[in-house]
């Protein structure tokens, strides 16, 4: 009988904690983004242009992109580990940059546009658009869907709440 009840109570439990966790991911996900996205509009505000751009040449560039979110940032842009009367903009996150839940991944693939950004692959972390300043996540369906962002959200959902 008491083993008949904990089956009962097993059955309704674990499909319960299950989805919990599942929606903690797409949570985490989308905040993960908010936080990003807001650092990068914090960026803009003080320097006028989206991070992502290497001072020396102007080129799009990941680790630029990263460094000018978490390290202190000169008004050109370039990076600095401690803040001085040059270094005094920044950090907007902190180290380290955060890493995609769907493919354990925080590298950043910047374009200038829209429609060259978007590698849904998954071979990378990050998607930035520097002309714009959009920020998403680059990963396919099968790992959104792992980590239940999929589920939370709808398929179109999560397509367009986090590309």
């Amino acid at each position: 009988m008491v083993v008949v009840i904990i089956g009962i109570v097993a059955g309704i439990a674990v499909p319960r904690m299950s989805t919990t966790a599942t929606h903690a991911s797409a949570n985490a996900m989308q905040a993960t983004l908010m936080n990003v996205r807001t650092a990068i509009e914090c960026y803009y505000a003080e320097h006028n242009k989206y991070p992502g751009y290497d001072p020396a040449n102007g080129s799009a560039n990941g680790v630029h992109f990263v460094n000018q979110l978490t390290m202190y940032s000169d008004a050109s842009g370039n990076g600095n580990a401690t803040r001085s009367a040059t270094y005094k903009f920044g950090p907007y996150l902190r180290k380290p940059f955060p890493v995609n839940l769907a493919n354990n991944l925080a590298t950043v693939h910047v374009k200038e546009t829209r429609a060259a950004a978007n590698p849904g692959d998954g071979s990378v972390g990050w998607v930035a658009v520097l002309s714009t300043g959009d920020f998403g996540v680059s990963a396919t369906d099968a790992q959104l869907e792992q980590i239940g962002v999929i589920e939370a959200l709808g398929k179109a959902g999560a397509r367009l709440q986090i590309n």
